[in-house]
């Protein structure tokens, strides 16, 4: 005898059991990260028996602001054909990380972006895509506008 749900509680048993099977999978995944470092670090001790491999810091991943080739591109001059006028790098960057959902309060992330953005605004630039002016206002800025 099969006992009926509402949607709503079918979706849910559907979701447990989505984030379980996850769960199971990290769990997996992490057992095997640990076995992994331990032989590394068995290696290590191997040419160096008094090595410390608990003093080596963490290399931590960056892939969470990855972008796929030509997103950041189309971020950016999406933002600049829609601006009213020239806009900053700073600016550009912010723009992007929103569309992204990224947190454009971070001041890390925000500078990493600004940098990223910079350097295809100028790769844009000598490629005659984009052309910079300076800002009247604060001079050592540059503008950015499209210009084809």
């Amino acid at each position: 005898m099969k006992v009926e749900r509402p949607n709503t509680l079918a979706g849910l048993v559907e979701k447990r059991a989505e984030i379980a099977g996850q769960i199971s999978d990290t769990r997996a995944t992490l057992r095997q990260l640990i076995i992994d470092l331990d032989h590394v670090d068995a290696a290590i001790r191997i040419f160096d028996p008094s090595y410390d491999v608990e003093g080596i810091r963490q290399k931590l991943p960056s892939a969470a602001h990855r972008a796929l080739r030509g997103d950041l591109t189309r971020a950016t001059l999406d933002a600049l054909r829609d601006a009213p006028g020239p806009m900053t790098t700073k600016e550009l960057a912010r723009h992007v990380m929103a569309e992204r959902g990224l947190n454009t309060a971070d001041a890390a992330l925000l500078q990493l972006f600004t940098r990223r953005t910079g350097a295809l605004l100028r790769w844009q630039k000598k490629r005659g895509i984009l052309r910079s002016v300076k800002d009247p206002q604060h001079g050592r800025f540059d503008l950015w506008e499209i210009a084809v």
